[in-house]
C-alpha cells in the first residue's frame, strides 16, 4: 500500500496517485482521470477510496472487491451491477447512489447512509449493516441474508420483506434469517422487523420475525442458566411462541398416544358395561382422546385408584390447556394484530 507523499502524513494514498484525499492538490483533475480509467480499464480491485469525494461518478460494471471506500462520498453514484464484495465502506455516504444488481456480498456497511438509495436485485448477503441508515432505501428483491442489522435504521424502508431474508443455500427446505452471531443484537434486529412489519401490514412477515426474536431469547436464557428458560423451550415446542399453530397439532397427538401408552402400562382403564372385555391399543387410544378433549362419554373409566385417576386428570388439564392455546394461536396467527 503506497502511502502519502505530503510530509508527516501516514496516510495511504488513493488509487493512482502520490497524495491521500486530504492532501491532494486538484481533486476535480482526479474524478476527471478517474472516470476516464474506469472506461478503458473498469478494474479497481482493493483499490483506495478512503474519505474521497467520488459523488454522481459511474462506477457501472467495476470491479470494486475489497476496496476501501471509508466514509467516501458516493452520493447518487452508478454502482449497477458493480462489484463490491468485502469493500469497506465504513462511514460512507451512499444516498440516492444505484445499486441494483450490485454484488455487496459480505460488505461493511457499518454507519453508512444509504438514504434513498436504489438496491434491486443487490446481493447484500454476510454484510455488515450495524448502525446503517436505510430509510427510503428501495430494497426490492435485495439479498439480505445473514446480514447484521443490529441498530440499523430501516423504519422508512421500501419493499422489505421476509423473502429478503431467504436462504439461497437451501433449495427444498426454505429458510431466512440475519446474522444471528450475536443473540442479543439479533433479538433487537428481529424485533425491529418485526416492528416494521407490522406497520406495514405484513402479519405473516411479522410472525416469522417475532419467533425469531423469541428463539434468540431463549439462547440469551440458557447462556445466563435462568430458569426461565424451561417454560420458554416448552411454548417453543408446543406452539412455536404462539406462531405455528401446526406445532399444536403435532403436540396434540404427541401427548394422546403418550397418556395412551401410559394407560395400557398401568392398565389403567375399566370398560363399563362389561368387566370381563378385553382392551386393544386403539381402546387406551379412544380413551385417551376423549381424556384430552374432556368429553368422557363414559363407557372407559379410570380404575380407582389415586395412580389410575392422576393419570387420567392431568391429561385433562393439559388437554385444555392445549386445546385453549391452539384457538389463541390461530387467531393471534390469522387476524390482524
Amino acid at each position: 500500500m503506497k502511502h502519502c507523499t505530503r510530509e508527516n502524513c501516514g496516510e495511504a494514498a488513493v488509487f493512482n496517485s502520490e497524495f491521500c484525499w486530504r492532501h491532494l492538490p486538484d481533486r476535480e483533475a482526479y474524478r476527471e482521470k478517474l472516470s476516464k480509467l474506469i472506461k478503458e480499464n473498469p478494474s479497481l480491485k482493493g483499490a483506495n477510496f478512503a474519505r474521497a469525494d467520488l459523488s454522481n461518478l459511474d462506477f457501472s460494471n467495476t470491479d470494486l472487491s475489497r476496496a476501501d471506500m471509508t466514509r467516501a462520498n458516493l452520493a447518487s453514484c452508478n454502482f449497477f451491477n458493480a462489484c463490491l464484495k468485502d469493500a469497506e465502506l465504513l462511514g460512507a455516504d451512499l444516498s440516492g447512489a444505484d445499486l441494483t444488481s450490485a454484488n455487496l456480498e459480505s460488505a461493511d456497511l457499518t454507519r453508512s447512509y444509504l438514504r434513498s438509495a436504489r438496491l434491486w436485485h443487490a446481493n447484500l448477503q454476510g454484510a455488515n449493516l450495524i448502525e446503517a441508515n436505510l430509510n427510503q432505501c428501495d430494497l426490492w428483491n435485495a439479498r439480505l441474508f445473514n446480514v447484521r442489522l443490529w441498530r440499523t435504521e430501516f423504519s422508512q424502508a421500501i419493499s422489505l420483506s421476509k423473502t429478503n431474508f431467504r436462504d439461497p443455500r437451501r433449495k427444498y427446505i426454505v429458510d431466512f434469517g440475519i446474522s444471528e452471531k450475536g443473540a442479543h443484537s439479533a433479538e433487537e434486529a428481529y424485533r425491529g422487523l418485526k416492528k416494521y412489519f407490522l406497520a406495514n401490514g405484513r402479519y405473516d412477515d411479522a410472525s416469522w420475525a417475532s419467533f425469531k426474536e423469541k428463539t434468540m431469547e431463549r439462547l440469551l436464557l440458557a447462556k445466563k442458566k435462568d430458569p426461565a428458560y424451561i417454560p420458554s423451550l416448552i411454548m417453543n415446542f408446543l406452539c412455536g411462541y404462539g406462531e405455528k399453530p401446526h406445532r399444536i397439532i403435532f403436540a396434540s397427538f404427541f401427548v394422546i398416544l403418550a397418556f395412551a401408552a401410559a394407560f395400557f402400562l398401568t392398565d389403567a382403564v375399566i370398560y363399563q358395561p362389561s368387566d370381563a372385555y378385553r382392551l386393544s391399543i386403539s381402546d387406551y387410544i379412544y380413551y385417551s382422546v376423549i381424556t384430552f378433549t374432556t368429553v368422557g362419554y363414559g363407557d372407559f373409566i379410570p380404575q380407582a385408584s389415586f395412580t389410575c385417576r392422576a393419570i387420567a386428570s392431568c391429561e385433562a388439564f393439559l388437554g385444555t390447556f392445549i386445546i385453549g392455546l391452539f384457538i389463541f394461536t390461530l387467531a393471534r396467527k390469522y387476524s390482524a394484530r
